[in-house]
């Protein structure tokens, strides 16, 4: 693996610092501890900041520590909550490799219980330990590109173990030029054929793609790579074309694929292949965002992130839903987070009901649109999209001073779009929800709160 920055994150007493010490011996590389630096910056310890400055203080100043470490090759040692501030890893991801050291609650509550260190949230120090682990882990998560249990190994074996990664690599080469020849035989781009070639031969280079089934029609994988080259990450995104999400799940193990995106006709069909899904996507019943660590399978659903944003400001009471499957479902949960009464219209009326079962949304006939007066629809089907260049709803059907939102973005110009402008609409076209979905999908991915500006721009 090429020689970057090796970053250590994790909770307090999980060995950042010594197996940071112990790292440096073995790679001849310099040590960092920001917490050490803090202290030097403000001429006091770090109890005594909290006494003076409280949290907000010494986070202010741990950030400003951080952003002044070279970008040099090193080891560096964060302070537990580091993660918390969005900039600090967006600045400790740069041409770094980030290691999150694990422990259980009970093995850290042993090692810190006699530590000086302040309380965080003024509870007992076991019930602190289990709060604030449970509120970072997703951070931690994340940010990691590597995790390391250091609950039952000492600092020499964990450094050992961190070593032999940097030096033999993310994953097996045999398992990763497996999965790389079947997307190879895929209908990728010559040009994207010949660089994942090469990359069969490397097992430093960590992996992502979308998932789907058509896929090849995402935008998201050049829009990944030019962010992952701004950060400096050793990290491609591909098209991932696969009719069976659990097999291609299967397929995974040693690959050093990290992170996936999710789509048709995929994103219910995969919950079951999870290990854990996150509370809103369960709600919703799809999953767009998988991420991959320590052997272990995460689902998210930024989709409806996607929705929600874009509609901030927006006021009235009823929003219609066109189309039941997972898009239609991310709608729904979006409106009515916004204080929306959602209605769910669909061509299979059976379906509509499902999903307003599960939703409490109203439901009712496509061609009886006009009668529920909406002030706001979306298009959460497919028409519109490519060679389906319909409209999902008579034209008289829209009305002036109405919000439309297509989710279809490809073209961004759509049918309904043209349509609702000239009836006198506001529109939103679905670059926007994509735009939203991507940061927010990007975010849980690396841990990077990229500027949604940066996305627009890239997507243009």
């Amino acid at each position: 693996m090429a020689k970057r920055r090796i970053v250590l994150i994790g909770y307090r007493g999980t060995g950042k610092s010594t197996v940071g010490k112990a790292l440096s011996r073995l790679t001849g590389q310099g040590f960092i501890d920001t917490d050490q630096l803090i202290e030097e910056a403000a001429g006091k310890t770090i109890p005594k900041i909290f006494e003076s400055e409280g949290e907000a203080g010494f986070r202010e100043l741990e950030q400003h520590v951080i952003a002044r470490i070279p970008s040099g090759a090193g080891i560096i040692s964060t302070g537990g909550g580091a993660i918390t501030r969005p900039d600090n890893i967006r600045l400790l991801r740069m041409n770094s490799i980030i290691v999150l050291l694990s422990s259980g609650p009970e093995i850290i509550h042993k090692r810190i219980n006699r530590t000086d260190r302040p309380s965080l949230t003024g509870l007992s120090p076991q019930d602190e330990i289990n709060q604030v682990l449970n509120e970072r882990m997703p951070l931690y998560r994340s940010a990691a590109d590597i995790v390391i249990d250091t609950g039952s190994t000492t600092p020499d074996e964990a450094a050992a173990r961190i070593m032999n990664i940097l030096e033999n690599g993310i994953c097996d080469k045999e398992s990763r030029s497996r999965l790389l020849s079947h997307v190879i035989n895929t209908p990728v781009p010559q040009s994207e054929k010949n660089l994942l070639k090469k990359l069969s031969g490397f097992n430093d280079t960590f992996l992502y793609g979308i998932l789907g089934y058509p896929s090849l029609h995402s935008k998201s994988p050049g829009i990944y790579n030019r962010l992952f080259a701004d950060y400096g990450m050793p990290a491609h995104y591909t098209w991932f074309e696969h009719k069976n999400p659990g097999e291609f799940l299967a397929s995974l193990p040693g690959t050093g694929v990290r992170g996936l995106s999710v789509t048709i006709p995929h994103k219910e069909a995969i919950i079951p292949f999870l290990d854990e899904v996150k509370h809103d996507a369960e709600s919703i019943g799809a999953v767009n965002t998988v991420l991959l660590q320590d052997d272990r399978k995460f689902g998210f659903n930024t989709d409806w992130i996607g929705i929600y944003r874009p509609l901030e400001g927006a006021e009235g009471d009823r929003a219609v839903i066109l189309g039941a499957g997972g898009a239609a479902a991310a709608a729904v949960y979006a409106v009515s987070m916004r204080g929306f009464t959602p209605v769910i219209l669909n061509r299979t009326p059976d379906r509509a009901k499902h999903l307003a079962r599960k939703t409490g949304a109203e439901t009712g006939d496509p061609g009886d649109i006009g009668k529920f007066h909406p002030d706001l629809l979306i298009n959460a089907t497919p028409v519109g999209m490519g060679s389906d260049p319909g409209i999902p709803v008579p034209v008289s059907a829209l009305k002036p001073g109405m919000k439309v939102f297509d989710l279809v973005y490809t073209p961004r110009d759509t049918p309904l779009l043209k349509a609702a402008l000239a009836a006198g609409c506001f529109v939103i076209p679905g670059t926007e929800m994509f735009i939203h979905q991507l940061a927010e999908q990007f975010r849980i991915l690396t841990g990077i709160d990229t500027p949604v500006l940066r996305i627009r721009e890239l997507l243009a």
